[in-house]
C-alpha cells in the first residue's frame, strides 16, 4: 500500500482547529485555481439526516481561511526571519440556497492576482489588511450554501 501524504494545511486545520478535526475536514484539492475542502455527512449531519448548517458554514470558512494561510504560508520579511501571521475572520454573510444530502465539499476560489497584490502591499505598508473571498458548499453541481467572509492578517 503507497503511503498517502497528507497536505500541511490539513494537519495544521486538524492541530489548530479542533473543529475541524472533530468534522473530519480534509482537503481534496489545492491548485492555482482554488482549494477544496471535504467532510463526511456522518460527522456533520443534523435530525433531518441532512448536513447540519453550521458545519456547512464552518466547512466554506475554513476553505476561505486556508486560501489565506496557504498566501501567507510563504510569506516573510526575510530569509532569517519566520513572520507569525494572524488570521482572523472579521465578518462573513451566508446564504443557504438547498439542503445538502450527500458527503460536504467546500471551494473557494484564488483571489485575483491584482487583489493578492494589493494585500501584500497593505500588509507590507501597515502590518494588517483585509481580503474577501467567496466560497461555495456544493453538491451534484449546485451551489447549496454561499458564504462571502473578509479576512484580517496581522502580525
Amino acid at each position: 500500500m503507497k503511503p498517502v501524504k497528507v497536505p500541511a494545511l490539513e494537519l495544521f486545520l486538524h492541530e489548530m482547529i479542533p473543529l475541524a478535526k472533530a468534522m473530519g475536514v480534509g482537503v481534496e484539492v489545492s491548485d492555482d485555481r482554488a482549494l477544496t475542502l471535504t467532510a463526511p455527512k456522518e460527522q456533520n449531519k443534523n435530525s433531518l439526516n441532512t448536513a447540519f448548517g453550521g458545519s456547512l458554514v464552518s466547512l466554506a470558512t475554513l476553505a476561505g481561511y486556508g486560501v489565506v494561510w496557504e498566501l501567507m504560508r510563504t510569506e516573510k520579511k526575510s530569509p532569517e526571519e519566520k513572520t507569525q501571521w494572524h488570521i482572523v475572520v472579521k465578518e462573513s454573510r451566508a446564504a443557504y440556497r438547498k439542503p445538502v444530502i450527500g458527503d460536504l465539499r467546500a471551494i473557494c476560489e484564488r483571489p485575483a492576482q491584482a487583489a493578492i497584490s494589493e494585500f501584500k502591499e497593505a500588509l507590507a505598508r501597515y502590518g494588517k489588511a483585509k481580503l474577501k473571498l467567496r466560497a461555495r458548499v456544493i453538491e451534484d453541481g449546485q451551489t447549496a450554501v454561499d458564504v462571502h467572509a473578509a479576512f484580517v492578517v496581522s502580525r
